[in-house]
């Protein structure tokens, strides 16, 4: 069956270049290509850096399914590959993986087709619990398909969305040595505990790694799992049970930045120049301690903003390159370019290093104001 026949749902959401804050994103719904997690970042569309051009992936069905244990589920897994106007990108080498459940899925690799769409086959595990499978593409990233394998017989008390609850505890924590406990309290509409639920966890953000919960709920209805992060940010994690019921509730985990890392503000470390149309030029842009040295932390991610001189609104989409960069070494560097003549300057944010302020210290810094002819 073609793969355009196989598609049931988009459920991508795309993120407007003109729109410069980053949202907290689900991770069912799209995860930035060069994060290690997805299972992160998670959610809109976010632009991803790879080295023949920025590309999206967009889950084109939804990624919560249900099945017998040990069976093939009856709807392929499917995604699409696009660049950052949605035109499908051929060619991309699409990895499937089973990370949870220890099923099975064929094929283990599909190369994207002349639309960009990939797919494979899924095989639950043999036991009944959360399955999990990642599609991924080597050096960039990966998203994450879940689903949940039953014996099939139906039984036990029916999950309310509304009066069961997600937590974390502790609600902040730090980046590469700090643990938060998800906590999953499974209630019926009476809001007594549920015993014998499988539950899902999901979250988004740049590199996590999210430990499902090892069995059902017991009598009091609770199951748990755990969240680790090697990058400052804010994390988003819902839960879903027996593989259809999703929360109401969602819980917060915000990771901060590694002690010591005493990041105080952006510095441009070498500003825009004049340019011709179309022409590349490099940026680079630093975070920088108190008395402006560079604090030397990886994969924080910046994004720019371009703006005409005395306007307010950003021009994003006459951007040329990827506007947005992780660190290395504390360094973010951009090769961009302009398409239409103007006067101009750039603005930097950064959603990952909340402390700081939701998209980085403010004021915002801005660039030298640079003319494009």
């Amino acid at each position: 069956m073609p793969r355009e026949t196989r598609v049931n749902t988009l459920l991508a959401v795309t993120l407007d270049s003109s729109l410069s804050p980053l949202l907290p994103l689900r991770l069912t719904q799209i995860t930035p290509l060069w994060m290690v997690t997805a299972v992160g970042c998670g959610a809109a569309d976010l632009v991803l850096p790879s080295d023949s051009g920025p590309v999206q992936l967009m889950v084109m069905q939804r990624d919560r399914h249900a099945g017998v244990s040990g069976a093939e589920l009856p709807d392929s897994l499917t995604l699409r590959v696009v660049d950052t106007v949605g035109v499908g990108v051929p060619g991309r080498v699409v990895s499937w993986v089973v990370s949870i459940g220890g099923g099975s899925v064929a094929p283990e690799t599909d190369t994207s087709d002349a639309a960009g769409f990939a797919s494979t086959h899924w095989t639950l595990g043999p036991d009944a619990g959360a399955n999990a499978v990642r599609a991924v593409i080597s050096g960039a990233g990966f998203v994450t398909f879940t689903a949940v394998g039953s014996s099939g017989d139906g039984g036990g008390l029916a999950p309310s969305p509304g009066r069961s609850t997600i937590s974390s505890d502790p609600s902040s924590i730090p980046a590469d040595t700090g643990m938060s406990t998800i906590t999953v309290v499974v209630r019926d509409g009476k809001g007594d505990p549920v015993e014998g639920a499988v539950v899902a966890l999901e979250g988004s953000g740049a590199g996590i790694t999210l430990t499902q919960p090892p069995g059902t709920t017991g009598p009091d209805g609770v199951a748990t799992g755990s969240l680790t992060s090697t990058v400052p940010g804010t994390v988003v994690v819902a839960a879903t049970v027996n593989g259809s019921v999703q929360l109401s509730q969602t819980a917060a985990v915000t990771v901060t930045g590694p002690a010591g890392s005493q990041v105080d503000h952006f510095v441009f470390r070498l500003q825009p120049h004049d340019v011709h149309t179309d022409e590349r030029f490099r940026i680079e842009v630093a975070l920088a301690d108190a008395e402006g040295n560079v604090v030397p932390l990886s994969g924080i991610l910046m994004y720019l903003g371009l703006f005409p001189e005395g306007s307010e609104v950003p021009v994003n989409k006459r951007l040329l390159g990827n506007r947005f960069k992780a660190t290395e070494n504390g360094v973010a560097i951009f090769d961009l370019g302009v398409t239409k003549k103007g006067r101009y300057r750039f603005r930097v944010l950064s959603d990952q290093l909340p402390e700081l302020g939701p998209h980085g210290p403010q004021p915002y810094l801005f660039s030298l104001p640079f003319n494009v002819e």
